[in-house]
């Protein structure tokens, strides 16, 4: 109920896992000293509903309810309010379905392979090895561990058979590696992986340039790895490149992507992850592009995976769990870059996604600060500082500011009069050729100030 005195408006929104559901069968009722209008407003994939008061000099309360065929569409109790500063007061309470937002959300880690396969510097096995290691040990439940894929085109993922076989395999965490085609899924199982990875494009222009083969003709590929893993009890991931556009096309159909993302969850695939390849992705995007994939498969089946080209991966994130979604991809220190943006960012930062997180009622299990040292530390490794901008804010909390990094005056200044004031010499620059400044008057000499910089 809302407590109204001097009138006043109210304005609720709605938001569903499945915004097709909000509309359907709502209900509403107001009890009031005097019936007053109700208004319903569709606005985008939320439910705009107005209460307007008009009762001046009085207390009056509104309660009202709303009900729906879906139980995601619910609405928080709202505490009393009241309006004392005239009708153009608008009091605003947002706040999300019971059921939209996931309860626990699983983050991919994909720093070992999407990550470093786009650094520069080749970063020894035993490197990766341990990067693997450690995170898994911070609660992270999937880890996408290296690809089979020809050494001539990916020279960061030639020692892949070392990787796998060289990793401790903790119980209850999975590693995923990339297999492109059938070859490549027999190496990966001969080195002992027990999960695999498929990967299409939206994109007939990419499919062509990035692996050298149509949208048909490597579905076809996939069909195979998908069947081989299936014979032996493995699970499969599908991803889609280009979902929200692609470097040489522009803007990518969104019937396309339901297409090929169909396609693949058809074969086997457990569940379809879908990359903004080019991190032109928007939340606006993001929800046209969701809303069309959840009329063709259960949010169960869908992952996102966003770059952070123009720094919208953590807003289109944020729109994905408003969704229904419950599965993200990102890297550690934001490993990776965008080849077709120079000096662009790549990956999403896990530290920035469990940051965001934490106090949204979502569990991930994953240990934030364990992560931050580990980004930390391999970031060290490839000579540059982590892409999050949480890991840099907390390890500049974490840093200790040494004693005397405050600066101190060992003799305070003396106030003096106005007369002393006034004789006090003004330095002049010399525009002679020496290098230094002289002055008429030189002061007496103060002893110096002891200072200390401390990042």
């Amino acid at each position: 109920g809302i407590n109204a005195e001097y009138g006043g408006v109210l304005q609720v929104f709605l938001l569903s896992c499945n915004p097709q559901t909000v509309f359907f069968n709502h209900n509403s009722s107001i009890t009031t000293n005097k019936q007053q209008p109700i208004r319903v407003f569709q606005y985008y994939n939320h439910l705009l509903l107005s209460l307007f008061a008009h009762h001046h000099r009085r207390t009056q309360t509104i309660s009202f309810s709303l009900q729906s065929t879906s139980s995601s569409v619910m609405i928080k109790s709202l505490s009393s309010l009241p309006f004392r500063y005239g009708p153009s007061i608008r009091v605003f309470k947002r706040g999300f379905a019971n059921n939209s937002l996931p309860k626990f959300l699983r983050i991919v880690e994909v720093g070992p392979r999407d990550g470093l396969q786009n650094e520069k510097q080749f970063i020894q096995t035993k490197d990766k090895i341990e990067l693997i290691n450690r995170l898994s040990t911070t609660g992270l439940k999937t880890i996408e561990a290296t690809s089979f894929v020809s050494p001539k085109w990916v020279p960061q993922m030639s020692d892949s058979t070392q990787v796998l076989q060289g990793i401790k395999q903790n119980s209850g965490v999975s590693f995923p590696v990339l297999t492109p085609n059938i070859q490549g899924f027999k190496a990966a199982t001969a080195a002992g992986a027990k999960e695999v990875a498929v990967f299409a494009s939206a994109s007939e222009s990419f499919a062509k340039r990035n692996i050298n083969t149509t949208i048909d003709a490597s579905l076809v590929k996939y069909s195979e790895v998908c069947a081989a893993a299936k014979e032996q009890g493995l699970k499969v991931r599908g991803y889609v490149s280009c979902v929200m556009g692609c470097p040489y096309e522009g803007d990518v159909p969104i019937k396309k992507v339901v297409e090929v993302s169909s396609r693949l969850l058809e074969m086997g695939c457990y569940e379809v992850s879908l990359g903004d390849t080019i991190g032109v992705g928007t939340p606006g995007k993001t929800r046209e592009l969701l809303t069309a994939i959840l009329q063709a498969m259960p949010v169960s089946k869908v992952a996102v995976h966003f770059h952070d080209t123009y720094g919208m991966a953590l807003s289109n994130i944020l729109m994905s769990l408003e969704m229904g979604v419950g599965v993200v991809d990102s890297s550690v220190a934001g490993l990776g870059g965008c080849p077709y943006a120079v000096g662009a960012s790549g990956n999403v930062a896990t530290e920035d996604v469990l940051y965001m997180v934490k106090d949204m009622g979502i569990e991930t299990g994953v240990d934030l600060e364990k992560l931050r040292e580990i980004g930390v530390w391999i970031s060290k490794l490839l000579g540059k500082t982590p892409s999050s901008k949480v890991s840099n804010a907390l390890s500049c909390k974490a840093i200790p500011l040494p004693e005397n990094s405050i600066i101190k005056l060992e003799n305070p200044p003396v106030k003096t009069s106005n007369t002393q004031q006034n004789n006090t010499a003004t330095p002049i620059i010399n525009n002679t050729n020496s290098s230094t400044n002289s002055f008429q008057q030189q002061p007496q000499q103060q002893k110096p100030i002891k200072q200390s910089l401390a990042h």
